[in-house]
């Protein structure tokens, strides 16, 4: 809840107040005065709060050194918003020790003369603080009450903050909880040097980052207040259910400022966290929806190509269209917990729709499928199309999260529906057998695996992949040759078009040393490296291999 207070400025233009003398401190005329205490014996100030104004008679205080050295520490604490003492019961005059640290510390320091009533300072005080926070309730349910009419008639969240922004004459940020600005509004007669790009401000030459400030309104549920050469900006959490939606940020020039200000962002979060969990439920529903939609497709789960293209089309999305699926995990998957997932599905979703490019999404535990429209007129031109969306998508990725990789496979596209299920198989093989092809890549189209799909249709055949390579590497894998790679030897042997001197440099052994190993190649597997129909066996073979044991060690992490 938003503290009201007024001005020490304020309350020594009370009547009450006239007769008093403002003796110090007066750079701090307008700290903020939430309560009125008062002491006559003040032992700790441990239980005094923030922004109080203090009122004592400094009893004892210029007979008691340690009580004067807690007063000291008082005034030196930059807890309190003013002191008040009554001169002439206990003191004749305020000590000069006081007053250099009052303007040192920038605290207002009163003299009351004895006339003067207690009670009556303070409840003059106490009534101004009362009143104005009568004044600010109302303002501030008035500007409740206009922002949920604009809800309940059928406004969206953009109509909310421009109206947010007239009401407080200030601009209004709106995040979602992954940084993105979502909704933003200023004022059309305010006049702001304040730029917001991403997590980021810029206020004339300075740069600040907003992300820790954010996280620190979040971790304490409340409004942090950052000010910035002549402005203010109230950051406010937008929390429901447990969970944060994103956040509020009012950016002000200082001096306008008011404490309505803060209410009516808070007020105002109830709002926006109500609208996101609507559109959260909204977004579930669809989700689901495209999931059993997608799982249909693949499975083939339809009467005849018509139905599911009219199930589709409900959707907004043309099955007619040249489409391919895309397959998107992580390396790493011990990294990856639901608020990741949560992350990298937003994020595919909004490039998707900013890309204006139809789709049917669906989330897994460690991946997002999604299938999508290809354009261009060769397979050379969809290939493009289809590397260059994901690209973008690894790219957005990468700048998030640099540290958790992310893997994406492409299945060739397809314009029937009865192949969809295809490119969807190849999409997931494309992203799990892509390091056989580049370990480095994190990009893969099914089509870049070459010869690992003529393997691949092999094995759905019913074909042995063990078989393949027994038959014609069994020699190379003894225990006793596992000092010696003959596989790796045999494999950058075939990638560097059967060179001697290249093979042997990416091998980093001599020529000759390579030759043996060729040798030792020909005896063990009895196959001639000199022969078309011996060099194909010996290559399928190793392929076969490191297919089916990659395979094998996929099953056994899933």
């Amino acid at each position: 809840m938003i503290q009201i207070a007024i001005s020490v400025k304020n309350a020594l233009q009370l009547p009450i107040m006239k007769q008093t003398n403002l003796v110090a401190g007066f750079k701090g005329i307008e700290n903020n005065i939430k309560w009125v205490t008062i002491v006559e014996i003040l032992e700790d100030f441990g239980r005094l709060q923030e922004g109080e104004f203090l009122i004592t008679t400094g009893f004892e205080l210029l007979e008691d050194e340690e009580r004067m050295e807690v007063f000291h520490n008082l005034f030196k604490s930059k807890l309190l918003s003013g002191v008040a003492i009554y001169t002439s019961f206990y003191m004749e005059k305020i000590p000069e020790s006081l007053i250099d640290l009052a303007n040192k510390n920038d605290l207002p320091l009163i003299e009351i003369p004895t006339d003067i009533n207690f009670s009556k300072i303070t409840k003059a005080i106490l009534e101004q603080i009362v009143n104005k926070q009568m004044h600010l309730l109302e303002q501030s349910e008035k500007i409740h009450r206009e922002l949920t009419d604009l809800i309940l008639n059928d406004q969206s969240l953009m109509e909310v903050t421009a109206r947010l922004a007239q009401l407080t004459s200030s601009k209004i940020v709106i995040y979602n909880e992954f940084y993105e600005i979502m909704y933003w509004k200023d004022f059309h007669n305010h006049h702001m040097s304040v730029e917001f790009q991403q997590t980021f401000i810029s206020v004339n030459e300075e740069r600040i980052d907003l992300s820790k400030h954010l996280l620190t309104s979040l971790d304490k549920e409340s409004k942090v207040n950052l000010t910035v050469e002549h402005y203010i900006f109230t950051i406010y959490p937008i929390i429901a259910k447990q969970s944060c939606f994103g956040w509020i940020i009012l950016a002000k020039k200082r001096d306008q400022w008011q404490e309505l200000d803060d209410l009516a962002i808070e007020r105002a979060t109830t709002i926006y966290a109500m609208e996101f969990l609507k559109k959260q439920a909204v977004e579930e529903t669809q989700l689901r929806i495209q999931s059993n939609l997608l799982e249909d497709i693949f499975s083939k789960n339809y009467l005849n190509e018509r139905i599911i293209k009219d199930q589709a089309l409900k959707l907004n999305y043309d099955l007619s269209l040249n489409q391919a699926v895309f397959h998107l995990t992580f390396k790493d998957l011990k990294k990856i917990d639901m608020n990741i997932m949560d992350r990298l599905y937003h994020m595919t979703e909004q490039m998707l729709i900013q890309k204006n490019k139809q789709h049917i999404i669906q989330t897994k535990l460690h991946s997002i499928i999604f299938l999508t429209n290809v354009v261009g007129e060769t397979k050379e031109a969809t290939y493009n199309h289809c590397a260059s969306l994901a690209n973008d998508l690894w790219k957005e990725w990468n700048f998030y999260f640099p540290k958790i990789e992310l893997m994406i496979g492409i299945g060739r596209d397809y314009d029937l529906v009865d192949h969809l299920g295809k490119s969807g198989r190849e999409a997931q093989y494309a992203v799990q057998l892509g390091e056989l092809v580049n370990p480095k890549t994190s990009i893969i189209h099914y089509h870049d695996l070459g010869m690992y799909d003529l393997l691949l249709e092999m094995k759905r055949t019913g074909i042995n992949l063990t078989a393949i390579y027994e038959e014609n590497i069994s020699g190379l894998l003894k225990e006793s040759d596992k000092e010696i790679d003959l596989i790796e030897t045999i494999e950058v042997y075939f990638k560097n078009n059967q060179s001697i001197q290249q093979s042997a440099e990416k091998l980093f052994i001599h020529r000759h040393t390579l030759r043996y190993r060729l040798n030792q190649i020909e005896q063990r597997t009895g196959l001639d490296l000199k022969g078309t129909d011996d060099l194909l066996k010996l290559q399928l073979g190793v392929m076969a291999y490191k297919l089916a044991t990659l395979l094998e060690k996929n099953e056994q992490g899933n």
